[in-house]
C-alpha cells in the first residue's frame, strides 16, 4: 500500500505539473491542487464525467481541489479529466 501510494502521488504531481498547475506538498494519500480559479465549477464538470474530488473552499482554500491517490488508471483518468475541463 505504502509503494503504491508512493508511486500514485508521483503519478499525480507529475501530471499536474505538466498541466501548469502548483500544488501543496503532500505526504499522505491525497494532493490539494492549486486551479488558479474558483475550484466548484471544475468540481462539477469533474463529476459530470465521473471523476469525484473534493473542493477545500471550507478550508479557506477556494481556488484548490483535493484528489485521493487511486491506483494507476484512476490516477490517469483524473488527469485526464483534468485537462479536458480546465
Amino acid at each position: 500500500s505504502v509503494e503504491l501510494n508512493r508511486l500514485g502521488m508521483r503519478q499525480l504531481t507529475e501530471g499536474v505539473t505538466r498541466l501548469g498547475l502548483p500544488f501543496i506538498p503532500s505526504v499522505g494519500n491525497f494532493l490539494t491542487i492549486d486551479l488558479g480559479r474558483e475550484a466548484g465549477p471544475v468540481d462539477q464538470a469533474l463529476l459530470r464525467l465521473g471523476v469525484v474530488t473534493r473542493p477545500v473552499a471550507n478550508y479557506g482554500l477556494p481556488n484548490h481541489l483535493r484528489v485521493s491517490i487511486g491506483l494507476p488508471e484512476e490516477n490517469a483518468r483524473f488527469l485526464a479529466a483534468l485537462e479536458q475541463v480546465i
